[in-house]
């Protein structure tokens, strides 16, 4: 290989490079021995490689694929894998071939970008190990390292995926052999902890690296991740305990190596003082010094506004104007788990749930989390004035009384839409984490300031999972309540034991990490999606009622099912007579009857929410996860099957 192409522009965003290199060296064709023996250009490339994987900042969330949200316009992005449909060629991006949007991209078909990246890795270790380099002894060492650590990063991210894939260490050539066998799994978990051990050997410490550069603190991080990955039970199912491709060998011993990994790091925080919970929740993204990162990627303050990804970027903030383009909307599912400030959830009784202000008294990490209407909050306009309002989220509907919107009776049009409020149907809550109220945001300037990649929280609730799962629950509970100790939220403390205990963990994540991508890897590691992604797509709606004096403002929201109240609500009822909602013509989804009316299971109790009062045609395919478990694995392109010649052992279920 005369030539090296690297992402040149993108890795001297990164680094600063001396001004005799550009004048030196074309800035899209690097000769090897240039590349490899400076130690300025050799970071230039590694830092390209710390873009294998795009912060989750996208129009096409992932989050809009589970219960956390969902993405109006997300029909080639998101809505056709929520809605089941997702296989091995609309999967593909439409320049492979494919239905999938090319830059709405939920990050989750990563096969080709992935194994393209790891080809840049395994080059960068082959010719320094091979060739030599006359870079400093530090650089080489600091880089390797952080390869290393990031062909660890990209295999964990395929596996996460995927299951077992390929592993491949050596750059290939045009000619090379391209049907490899997947590996086991297990064998893939075994690959992935070489190359982390080797990252830790090589790596700085944290005191002495660069922040947003890896460390190793940032190994431990991702040796915390992945071995709780394979510990679960997707991929160590004690009812399914034969390994191989698609899933690991049963052992409870694998839950030892996730507690045994989550302390190392978490050590680092509690016995070292390395790290600490920020004092206030927004502080992991609104503070790039917060003291619970672990691992973040940093933006600019603006960029050109023809980047897809920063401009995909400001759409995920849906609190702010944009004519009616939005990104994430909250379901009604998601506000049902933030409980309320005295520790328990809005259908509880003894809860204080007041139905007529019914996002009133919440967890306080519900408003920094999630825009709900009529609640204040800051923004900044584009000459840097900051302000406080409302945020008006309802429709007005002047003449009206309760009395015109019995059921039955057609919805009559509203007369204005209050500030904020973007489109006829509106989802009624709207994203708010993420979002920096002093900081103007546009399409060519971003408001974000760093994407958290790993913070201390996670830590903790990977070694409280680790130590339930061992019969700590002590522990499990200590760890838990640590976050919720946060001085700006201080939730009542988690007492709970047993199975219940276990609901407590499950909604903390679901809190806690919100919107960070976790929830559609966590409903899988826990094999729970098949329930959750069937809950209906459910949207809430204000509705303010005015005639003469007379003021009534009305919450379409999920509520306690209770069958005498049963389609007598207050507004045109968008439901059947039956259990069954429709959208359009579509009155069944894959020949069933859709559900609206769900029963949770939380703390040894049953409770069955009734979704009729929502906005149930928000989102135009409902939301459905395959009864034969499919989806819990990715599919693997057919492109990349093709490609083998049929060598690829495709994901069960997809033809």
């Amino acid at each position: 290989m005369k030539k090296i192409y690297i992402l040149i522009a993108a890795a001297l965003a990164l680094v600063a490079c001396k001004d005799n290199f550009l004048d030196k060296t074309p800035l899209d064709k690097l000769s090897e021995d240039a590349v490899f023996n400076s130690d300025a250009l050799a970071e230039a490339y590694v830092n390209a490689l710390y873009t294998v994987l795009p912060d989750p900042y996208q129009e096409g969330n992932v989050g809009c694929i589970t219960d956390e949200g969902y993405f109006r316009y997300g029909g080639t992005s998101t809505r056709y894998i929520a809605s089941g449909y997702m296989d091995p060629d609309n999967v593909m991006y439409m320049k492979e071939g494919g239905g999938a949007h090319n830059t709405r991209t939920t990050i989750l078909n990563i096969w080709n970008r992935t194994y393209e990246w790891v080809y840049r890795m395994n080059y960068f270790l082959q010719y320094v190990d091979e060739k030599g380099s006359a870079m400093s002894e530090a650089a080489i060492r600091r880089l390797t390292g952080e390869v290393y650590f990031m062909r660890a990063w990209s295999y964990f991210l395929l596996i996460q995926r995927y299951s077992g894939v390929p592993i491949i260490t050596k750059p290939h050539n045009l000619d090379d052999d391209f049907t490899v066998d997947r590996r086991d799994f297990d064998d893939c978990v075994d690959f992935i902890l070489t190359d982390i051990e080797k990252a830790l050997e090589l790596l700085p410490s944290k005191e002495e690296c660069t922040k947003g550069r890896v460390n190793k603190d940032t190994a431990l991080a991702l040796k915390s991740r992945l071995t709780l990955i394979a510990a679960s039970k997707l991929f160590n199912d004690p009812d399914n305990p034969e390994g191989g491709v698609f899933r690991g060998t049963y052992s409870r011993d694998k839950w030892k190596r996730a507690y045994d990994a989550a302390k190392a790091i978490v050590d680092r925080a509690d016995v070292d003082g390395a790290y600490r919970l920020d004092n206030t929740y927004d502080g992991i993204w609104k503070n790039g010094n917060s003291p619970e990162l672990i691992w973040a990627k940093y933006f600019v303050a603006t960029s050109d506004a023809n980047d897809n990804y920063t401009k995909k970027a400001q759409l995920l903030y849906t609190v702010e104007y944009w004519n009616g383009w939005e990104a994430f909307h909250p379901t009604q599912a998601a506000q049902i788990d933030f409980e309320m400030a005295n520790g328990k959830k809005w259908f509880e009784e003894g809860s204080g749930y007041d139905a007529k202000h019914p996002y009133k008294g919440r967890d306080p990490r519900f408003y920094k989390c999630i825009a709900a209407p009529f609640y204040p909050y800051e923004h900044t306009d584009k000459n840097g004035n900051t302000s406080s309002d409302d945020l008006l989220l309802y429709y007005l509907y002047e003449g009206y009384t309760m009395a015109d919107f019995a059921a039955g009776k057609e919805e009559p049009s509203y007369t204005s839409k209050a500030k904020h409020t973007a489109s006829g149907n509106h989802g009624g809550l709207e994203l708010y984490k993420w979002f920096i109220p002093t900081s103007y945001i546009s399409e060519s300037q971003t408001g974000s300031i760093l994407y958290p990649w790993f913070r201390l929280a996670e830590m903790y609730l990977n070694l409280a999972e680790a130590a339930y799962m061992l019969g700590k629950e002590d522990e499990c509970r200590l760890y838990i309540n640590k976050i919720r100790q946060r001085p700006d939220v201080m939730m009542p403390e988690v007492t709970e034991s047993g199975e219940s205990l276990w609901d407590r963990l499950v909604n903390e994540r679901r809190v806690e990490l919100y919107a960070e991508t976790f929830r559609y890897f966590d409903l899988r590691r826990w094999k729970l999606a098949d329930f959750y992604e069937n809950v209906p797509t459910a949207s809430g709606k204000v509705m303010v009622l005015k005639n003469g004096n007379q003021m009534d403002t009305v919450y379409r929201v999920a509520r306690l099912y209770d069958e005498t109240k049963n389609n007598t609500n207050y507004y045109w009822a968008n439901t059947a007579a039956s259990k069954t909602y429709f959208y359009a013509a579509e009155g069944e989804r894959n020949g069933k009857p859709i559900e609206y009316i769900i029963t949770y299971k939380w703390l040894g109790k049953e409770y069955t929410i009734d979704y009729g009062d929502c906005i149930l045609n928000q989102n135009p395919t409902p939301r459905y996860f395959p009864e034969d478990g499919r989806n819990y694995l990715m599919p693997i392109p057919r492109n990349e099957i093709t490609k083998s010649e049929g060598k690829l052992l495709q994901n069960p279920g997809y033809k």
